[in-house]
This record gives structure tokens, sequence and C-alpha cells, in this order.
């Protein structure tokens, strides 16, 4: 385990501590790391200090003692931008915390979570995690973690707005697709997924995937 990844784990604790990290589903470039539990020899790509944290429910969401003094406790500063609200936890070694969400009803820029003082960035595309999730064991902690097909299938979706994190993004996207295309399981819930999706994001997913020289082979 390298110093990000207990970093990480620290992480995963605290929000365990706190009781609702089974409120939360791991998205973004860290779920490669719990892709080496379901793929055999899986090496991920990892290069980033960006932890995104997916709540699909927020009002779900009670802690025990505090989220944020618990997060203080291990040497996170709290920003809160004053016009959204939204929360971004900033640790000593530039390792960086958000919470996410799915969009709501009022169309709001970020949601509280629960009675916490945390806020949300409410986002349309997330929709695709809901229910698309594997749980993994990290060192005695059942996480939850986006599953290989949404991860494939939500960054190429978001690819045209993700400016110079674009062209990293499609070379994990070939990483996990390497995989996924190699078991039948997780192959056949790539097809399912993406059967699943509204035609205005499946036409960009292909876009997107045809611009890259991707295959998806759906």
């Amino acid at each position: 385990m390298n110093d990000n990844e207990k970093q990480l784990k620290e992480i995963l604790e605290v929000l365990e501590k706190e009781g609702i990290l089974k409120n939360i589903i791991v998205i973004g470039s860290w779920c490669q790391l719990f892709y080496k539990n379901i793929f055999e020899n899986f090496r991920s790509t990892i290069k980033t200090i960006d932890v995104d944290l997916f709540v699909p429910n927020p009002k779900s969401v009670t802690e025990k003692n505090g989220i944020i003094s618990e997060f203080k406790n291990i040497n996170y500063d709290i920003k809160q931008d004053i016009i959204t609200n939204k929360t971004i936890f900033i640790s000593n070694e530039g390792f960086r915390i958000e919470f996410l969400t799915i969009l709501n009803r009022d169309y709001l820029t970020c949601v509280r979570l629960g009675s916490t003082g945390i806020y949300a960035e409410s986002i349309s595309s997330l929709d695709m995690y809901v229910g698309n999730y594997i749980e993994v064991n990290y060192y005695g902690i059942q996480v939850k973690v986006a599953s290989p097909a949404s991860y494939v299938l939500q960054k190429l979706l978001i690819n045209n707005k993700r400016g110079e994190k674009a062209e990293k993004d499609i070379q994990s996207v070939k990483v996990v697709l390497w995989y996924i295309i190699t078991s039948k399981k997780y192959f056949n819930e790539l097809h399912s997924l993406f059967a699943s999706l509204p035609k205005k994001w499946q036409k960009q997913i292909k876009e997107t995937a045809e611009k890259n020289d991707i295959e998806l082979f759906i």
C-alpha cells in the first residue's frame, strides 16, 4: 500500500466510523484501485489525489459525531463555496474530497447531505451510478464502487466536458474496457447498462468512443 492508498484508507475509515460509508459510492479514477478485486492481474493507471464520493440519496445521510470535525482531526481543511455552498475537503498533502449527487427536481446546484454541514454538487450524468455498483472489501472496510460498466460509460458520456483531463480519462477507459470484454459477466453488464440509457446519452457515448478509436462492441 503506497502513501496515496493509505490516505484513501484513512478517508474511508472516517466515513465508516461516522456511519455514512453505506450511503456512498466511490466514483472517478480511484475505482481502478478496487477493480483489482474483481479482475485478475488488473493494473490501474491511477494518478490522482482527487476523491469523488457519490451520494444517491442525500436525505438518507445521518452522522454519528460530526463528519466535518472528524476530517479536521485527520488534518483536512474544509472549503465552502460562498455562492453554491459546495463543500470540499483538502489535506495538507493536497488530497481533495468532493461529495456529488444526482440532479434534483429543483435543479439546485448543491444539496445538503442530511443533517451534516456538507453540501454535495448536483450533476445529471451521475444517475448512471444509481444501482450500478459493486461491493469490495478494502482492508476490512466494505466499500461500494462504481461498476466497471458505469465507470466506462459515464467517462465517455462527459469526456467532451473534461478539458485537460479528457485524454487521461480516455486512457483509463481503454484499460478498464479491456478487462470488461474479457469477462462475460461484466461484458453483459456493459450491454445492459448501455441499452437502458437515454438515446441522447447513447449517441454521445458512441460519438466519443469513435472519436477516440474505442470499440465498445455494443
